[in-house]
């Protein structure tokens, strides 16, 4: 194999691994909702992942993302972990926006960290 072939193995493999990660970010959030532990409620994006990390992986790192809807896996592509996403819907203080909770108020890293904001009503 040569050497443009394993980078862009290797590159396409990352983007797999980002998707898997989402997807399983999204269960984690389904059962937190399912458990009560979520304020409100949560609207998962399960079968959308090559969206977000696909449309991710084009952008440049100052490039910023709004989503309006589902936007947890879209936060997940520009950088944001499980655990802030996860905390953001439980309202924990580790979250993005911890004083709101639920889905609908999805405020990523303030556009300095990941330069991604989810707007809903």
């Amino acid at each position: 194999m040569r050497v443009q072939e394993r980078e862009q193995t290797a590159e396409l493999l990352a983007l797999y691994e980002q998707m898997v990660l989402v997807r399983r970010t999204e269960k984690a959030a389904h059962d937190l909702f399912l458990s009560g532990l979520v304020k409100g409620t949560t609207h998962l994006a399960a079968g959308h992942e090559a969206i977000a990390v696909g449309a991710s992986a084009a952008l440049r790192a100052d490039d910023y993302v709004f989503a309006t809807y589902r936007g947890h896996h879209h936060a997940l592509a520009r950088g944001a972990t499980p655990e802030e996403c996860l905390a953001e819907l439980m309202s924990r203080a580790t979250g993005h926006q911890p004083i709101n909770g639920g889905s609908h108020r999805d405020v990523v890293g303030g556009l300095t960290h990941t330069h991604h904001v989810t707007v809903a009503s």
